[in-house]
């Protein structure tokens, strides 16, 4: 098989944070041989046939081993589907080991996998260490630096220690990035993806969910403005004159195609199904930052939910919730208050609303004590 230089920007080594039921974990990928020639890399929707064993031998027997393997072993078609394999809070790869399986690429059965399959060839195989995120830190922040901090636990059982394994890639289907997919196909994936995480939330897989969640939301983004029945905005069309703006005018007529294609699809959703949807992808996604910690997360997510559909009860309980825990008092009875406005029977709202009441009160009282303190 012809082999091929791997360019400078291709880095020989890279890292990462990936989730799994029991908490984050370091990834550090590295290549094994030569990088091979070949334009299919694993995209969304790939169906990847994988092995993956603990590394026991060297480098050198791994390899020989893996040659013998691929020439024997029968491509993936494109007809076979993904190998169930149950997620568990006890350990950090969701895949079986030393047996070959069919991966679906976008999925999140396995998220350090998937990572560490991006950019891989067929026949190509690399070797990752994962080591708990925690073992390094007390604490473990999220991913995006909103200076909200949680304590990541790695699930009763999980080692510790850094283990090395390596990963095999034997063939693949094609695949699509999300930019090359029509708006019905991004909106199924959506909805896939909104139904599996309120499948592992049920079983109290609160990161396995959040991956979801996250996933579909970054989809669902990407729709902004190719809802079903969506109107072409006029006011692209106007200042594009003379030939040095046809290539504008291409782009203006292009857009309103496709806006005319989605009119008539009844894959894609309307603006009200979008947006309520988005809605409550938020409005779940703040209830598993809560559940992890990230209280600061848990608001933001919920406030987009409200915004989304500022008729939504669940959104604002959320919002109530997360406000409360971060002390917000005032933020957290607005949020609570205007559940009651929309709902006056809610016993819930009443109940957090009392609470919240309680607290502002013992607070206030804290306050006049100090004050009183300082001027006698």
């Amino acid at each position: 098989m012809t082999t091929f230089q791997v360019p400078d920007r291709v880095p020989a080594e890279t890292s990462w944070i990936s989730a799994c039921p029991g908490g984050l974990w370091e990834v550090r990928r590295r290549w094994l041989g030569e990088r091979q020639r070949g334009e299919g890399t694993p995209k969304m929707g790939s169906l990847c046939k994988v092995k993956v064993r603990r590394k026991t031998v060297t480098g050198e027997n791994t390899l020989h081993t893996a040659a013998q393997e691929q020439e024997s072993t029968a491509s993936v078609d494109s007809s076979e589907q993904a190998t169930s394999y149950p997620r568990s809070q006890d350990s950090v790869l969701q895949v079986q080991l030393d047996e070959w399986f069919l991966l679906r690429m976008g999925e999140g059965q396995c998220d350090l996998i998937e990572g560490c399959l991006e950019g891989m060839t067929a026949g190509e195989m690399c070797e990752f260490t994962i080591s708990a995120w925690n073992a390094k830190n007390s604490k473990a922040a999220c991913s995006d630096a909103d200076g909200t901090e949680i304590e990541n636990t790695t699930g009763q059982g999980l080692s510790q220690q850094a283990d090395c394994f390596t990963l095999q890639l034997h063939s693949l289907t094609p695949g699509q990035e999300s930019w090359q997919m029509k708006p019905g196909e991004k909106w199924a994936w959506v909805l896939s993806h909104k139904q599996r995480g309120g499948q592992r939330f049920g079983k109290g897989d609160i990161w396995g969910a959040a991956d979801c969640y996250c996933r579909a939301v970054k989809l669902a983004i990407t729709l902004q403005g190719q809802t079903r029945g969506n109107p072409v905005d006029e006011t692209s069309k106007e200042g594009v004159d003379g030939d040095d703006d046809d290539a504008a005018l291409t782009s203006c007529y292009d857009k309103e195609n496709e806006q005319a294609e989605c009119a008539d699809d009844s894959s894609i959703p309307t603006e009200e199904e979008y947006k309520n949807v988005k809605a409550e992808l938020h409005c779940n996604l703040s209830l598993c930052q809560l559940k992890l910690g990230q209280l600061g997360k848990s608001r933001d997510s919920s406030i987009k939910a409200t915004e989304l559909n500022p008729k939504s009860t669940k959104a604002w309980y959320r919002l109530g919730q997360a406000c409360m825990q971060l002390g917000e008092l005032e933020e957290s009875r607005m949020a609570f208050g205007k559940i009651l406005e929309l709902q006056p029977d809610s016993a819930s709202a009443r109940a957090a609303l009392k609470q919240v009441n309680s607290k502002l009160k013992d607070l206030n009282s804290k306050l006049g004590q100090r004050l009183s303190k300082m001027f006698n």
